[in-house]
């Protein structure tokens, strides 16, 4: 799940200098491969291995002072109350550690917990011991986000420079080689201009080769850098507000806000109003409404005017239900939740902190349930259930209009969340 300019994983990349393994639920081990992602440490003898949880977060300075007490073989064993943050291992207790994550991992699938809703998870405890770590800013719920990003917008850009890596984008398989997977060069505003654009704090926005702005075009990134990735179209009208992120090869039309506290992944198509929310890659938002503090996974599809509550008339902090029940979300503003390959019907409208899980076709008048599980098919009021196989075979469509295939991993995710 990426927050600012990158996800956990490339943030390890980027800090130790080579690619990251994976440690993966089974049924998304497939999904893993085809992106070229080892799923299981393979250390040397006496090669300590780094265990992190993404939970760490956009947080750099807990990355580096796990990277740092690794290397130097001190003690790394991090847990909050949500569970585990970072530990370190060497030896036979890495198969010890390998060990109980695959019972875990059975444990879960057999309670179902990744296809029912409300099912108990059982708790991975490792053979690890505790040592104390100030855990702020760690995550623990997925609309801790969205609050993390202006940060992590900055601290990014901070860190990588004027160098975008190159991605594997999670799920996305292309065809042929795609650039909006390959490194991006940024550069200063101050060293271009485009012809009738208007930009404020000049010396904060940063484009990608390929870039195209439209005259009519307004940049204010006064509160924060604006960063476009390659490729990036900007038609006549729009306006773009720091601290934002816009992956390559995307494109806003005519017309759209978007303002601060945004990060938009690669090949979204957005219009309309936007703000204070993070869009996975490969995300379409084409046309009018309103979007804010939302979370929207990749290959999900809005239709025209869908629009999304952000903040209670009363003013209170915005309870959530991902499946378990509700619970107080700490947060005055919460959006939509939606997972991989949601789907929105014209006029859609959301309440406050409302959830959709993994391939849900919501439609119908009114305000839909506010927690709407896998495959759901329309309001959420009955029963009624998309068919998994005909989810996947609209997925599979939707892939190819994007030049991106379908594999067996795609085929055991969207069947193993099925039940």
């Amino acid at each position: 799940l990426r927050c600012g300019l990158l996800n956990p994983r490339e943030r390890v990349a980027h800090r130790v200098g080579r690619t990251p393994v994976y440690l993966v639920r089974e049924f998304l081990t497939g999904l893993a491969t085809d992106a070229g992602h080892a799923t299981r440490p393979d250390p040397r003898a006496g090669e300590t291995v780094l265990f992190l949880s993404p939970r760490l977060g956009a947080n750099w300075t807990l990355l580096d002072r796990a990277v740092e007490a690794a290397e130097a073989g001190e003690s790394v064993a991090w847990r909050d109350n949500a569970g585990w943050l970072a530990f370190a291992a060497c030896g036979s207790d890495v198969a010890t550690i390998l060990e109980s994550w695959s019972k875990w991992e059975a444990a879960a699938a057999t309670a179902g917990c990744w296809s029912r809703p409300g099912a108990a998870i059982p708790v991975w405890d490792p053979p690890v011991g505790t040592s104390g770590i100030d855990t702020d800013g760690a995550w623990t719920r997925i609309w801790d986000l969205v609050p993390a990003t202006a940060a992590a917008i900055v601290d990014d850009l901070a860190r990588l420079g004027s160098r975008l890596p190159d991605r594997l984008v999670w799920g996305a398989v292309p065809e042929d080689a795609a650039s909006w997977n390959a490194a991006v060069e940024l550069e200063s505003w101050k060293d271009r201009s485009s012809a009738g654009v208007h930009v404020r704090s000049d010396d904060r926005i940063w484009l990608g080769v390929g870039c195209d702005l439209a005259p009519g075009v307004s940049i204010d990134a006064r509160g924060g850098p604006v960063i476009l990735g390659r490729d990036v179209r900007v038609l006549p009208g729009a306006f773009l507000e720091g601290p934002l992120f816009i992956g390559s090869g995307s494109l806003v039309k005519a017309g759209a806000c978007i303002y601060g506290q945004t990060s938009l992944g690669a090949v979204c198509k957005v219009a309309g109003e936007i703000g204070e929310s993070t869009f996975q890659d490969l995300v379409n938002k084409q046309h009018e409404g309103f979007i804010g503090h939302a979370y929207v996974g990749s290959w999900s599809n809005l239709g025209a005017l869908t629009t999304c509550s952000d903040l209670k008339n009363t003013y209170g902090s915005i309870r959530v239900d991902l499946g378990a029940g509700a619970e107080d979300s700490g947060q005055r503003f919460v959006g939509l939740l939606m997972g991989e390959h949601g789907k929105t019907a014209i006029g859609t409208l959301f309440n406050t902190g409302t959830s959709v899980g993994f391939s849900g076709n919501v439609f119908g008048a009114g305000f839909p349930a506010k927690c709407l599980p896998n495959f759901t098919w329309g309001d959420g009021a009955g029963s009624e259930r998309q068919d998994p196989e005909r989810a996947l075979a609209v997925a599979t469509t939707v892939m190819g209009r994007r030049g991106c295939r379908s594999t067996p991993g795609h085929r055991d995710v969207f069947r193993t969340l099925a039940g």
